[in-house]
């Protein structure tokens, strides 16, 4: 069964950055997702009311983009509910798992979304 969880310990987020071979952020939040087996790693932060994912990484020989979509949604979820409006993907080591979950490319090249609009938003007038 997948599993994707907030990541409380600072030593099992760096454990987990580097068996993914991405830099460990001491003040990064982190999620993880695993189905028994560990599957992949986000890293995110706020700055200035807005949300950047520093990494949406996959596990070594791991390809599972539903598992990575819902670590990524889940992500976006706890970014909307503290407020922030906006959230920025620069380096994703899948365009087409962004494209999949919302994310608009702008004229810098980065992936964004608006969290607000994607949560708050309805779906009936």
């Amino acid at each position: 069964m997948l599993t994707v969880l907030p990541i409380q310990s600072k030593d099992t987020q760096k454990e987990l950055c580097e068996k993914c071979g991405v830099i460990y952020n001491e003040n990064a939040f982190a999620y993880r997702a695993d189905d028994g087996d560990f599957i992949g790693i986000c890293q995110f932060y706020f700055k200035d009311n807005n949300g950047y994912i520093e990494n949406l990484t996959y596990a070594p020989n791991v390809s599972d983009w539903e598992a990575m979509i819902i670590m990524l949604r889940a992500s976006m979820s706890f970014m909307y509910r503290c407020g922030i409006n906006l959230v920025y993907l620069s380096n994703s080591t899948d365009e087409d798992l962004l494209k999949r979950s919302g994310f608009l490319k702008n004229n810098d090249g980065e992936y964004y979304i608006d969290v607000q609009k994607f949560y708050g938003g309805s779906c009936c007038h």
